[in-house]
């Protein structure tokens, strides 16, 4: 459970593509998709950071 005077972010550690042949679906439209080759897919490792007052009241 989160207080008030805290904040939540994000701070990305790494970033990388990796190269695999796989298939996505594209949805366009009212529940229609089509199926297409994608080359590579993207990797983001981060690390969520809690700043400010992080204790708990008694």
């Amino acid at each position: 459970m989160c207080r008030a005077d805290t904040k939540e972010t994000y701070l990305e550690i790494l970033y990388f593509r990796q190269f695999y042949r796989h298939f996505v679906f594209v949805e366009y439209g009212e529940g229609n998709r089509n199926k297409r080759m994608e080359k590579y897919f993207e990797v983001s490792a981060v690390v969520d950071v809690g700043c400010g007052d992080t204790k708990e009241s008694v």
